[in-house]
């Protein structure tokens, strides 16, 4: 299943960003137009702007995070288009596509883990997300993001990780603070040990809950957390009953 979320997204807003004819991204006008101080990495219009020079990115990107146009410097790198590399915290306000893997934790069905994001995250501070989650890096499979991040965000052993089901996949589009949020999410869930107590290990989660799937709503979710669970629901809803008595996995 594949789901997507853009209703808050005004492109009339935004500068398309392209390469080799191509869009991959939006950009705030204003970003827009500090671009053409680069002639040669950028061919900048008010209509559009073009990128001719992937490798003169890079020390563009530092230069315009030292004047506040990139928030939140990760010193982690994400995958564009299959063309280039660029610091994470960059993606948004180029409005580039990236990819993340996110885990609804479940016990029996019934009930599913949140997990609240530190006061101290750059992005949704204080909110519950899912119980794992995380953009995937250069260097990393999904596969590889999911066990990484299990551990991290929730000390999952990694064969414990590995026994996660793919979901579906959710498409994300819209306007955020840092400029656009254009993001895949592979879904996946993973059916966890009713005695089994996730442990954050890295600092980022503040508080780990256990909730009645039909509890989880009230709580103030991340978008991003809100959709994957619906995935979740929604497939799990569409199982015949006689496939869900007693099971202990979604699939």
């Amino acid at each position: 299943m594949k789901s997507g979320y853009r209703s808050q997204f005004k492109p009339g807003l935004f500068v398309p960003f392209l390469l080799k004819g191509r869009q991959i991204g939006w950009l705030r006008p204003e970003l827009a137009a500090r671009l053409g101080a680069w002639p040669r990495v950028f061919r900048a219009s008010a209509e559009k702007v073009v990128l001719l020079d992937s490798v003169g990115l890079e020390p563009v990107v530092k230069e315009l995070a030292e004047e506040g146009f990139v928030p939140g410097w990760r010193n982690e790198r994400y995958r564009i288009a299959e063309a280039f590399e660029i610091e994470r915290a960059a993606a948004r306000p180029f409005g580039l596509t990236t990819t993340a893997v996110h885990v609804n934790g479940v016990v029996g069905n019934e009930r599913m883990w949140l997990a609240r994001r530190a006061k101290t995250k750059a992005i949704d501070p204080g909110l519950f997300d899912n119980l794992v989650g995380g953009g995937i890096s250069v260097g990393f499979s999904v596969e590889q993001t999911l066990v990484k991040e299990a551990w991290e965000e929730a000390g999952i052993p990694a064969e414990l990780a590995r026994q996660a089901t793919p979901g579906g996949k959710v498409n994300i589009l819209r306007e955020v603070p840092e400029g656009v949020q254009s993001e895949l999410i592979y879904v996946y869930d993973l059916a966890l040990p009713a005695d089994f107590q996730p442990r954050n290990q890295d600092g980022e989660v503040s508080e780990l809950k256990l909730l009645p799937i039909d509890a989880v709503w009230a709580e103030m979710l991340t978008l991003e957390a809100e959709l994957v669970a619906k995935d979740y629901l929604s497939r799990r809803s569409a199982r015949p009953a006689s496939a869900s008595a007693g099971a202990d996995r979604a699939t």
